[in-house]
């Protein structure tokens, strides 16, 4: 446990004990259900996949779907905070109190209108995410600087 735990002091020295105890959870799943083999799930449907990659330690639907979505198993917008932020400014969903609703809004108001293609929503998912980070700010967006004000129902509000 030593070793996981210096590991994980390497991204910070919070809570690294318990991220160390995160890896060596996630390690007894991954040898338990998959032999340790995650490319199994790769090839499995969607949902099932996604409720499998559940079962690891602080992965919950937006993160199973992430990593589906940049593996390419399955053609679902994935996204993070910053694009479920963008998103739900411009119109697409609503902001919610949770993250986990303000999300499944988002994938219910984008359903059926997003190509099939894994490489196409994966870059869409990084430029969401890039947009956020730079300029659709949590606070104080720019939006005096934002090439979607035109369409964003929020740039009235916070411009």
């Amino acid at each position: 446990m030593a070793l996981l735990t210096g590991i994980t002091q390497t991204g910070g020295p919070i809570a690294a004990d318990e991220r160390a105890q995160r890896l060596r959870e996630a390690a007894r799943i991954a040898m338990r259900e998959f032999g340790g083999d995650l490319g199994k799930v790769l090839s499995m449907p969607p949902q099932k996949a996604r409720k499998l990659l559940m079962q690891f330690p602080m992965i919950g639907e937006p993160g199973a779907e992430k990593i589906l979505m940049f593996q390419g198993a399955a053609p679902v917008l994935a996204l993070e905070s910053n694009g479920v932020r963008v998103l739900a400014r411009v119109g697409f969903g609503e902001e919610r109190k949770s993250y986990a609703a303000t999300y499944k809004s988002i994938r219910e108001a984008t359903e059926g209108q997003l190509p099939e293609e894994a490489a196409l929503l994966t870059t869409a998912h990084l430029l969401l995410k890039r947009h956020g980070q730079d300029l659709c700010f949590r606070t104080k967006p720019a939006c005096h600087a934002c090439p979607v004000k035109a369409d964003c129902r929020s740039a009235t509000i916070v411009a």
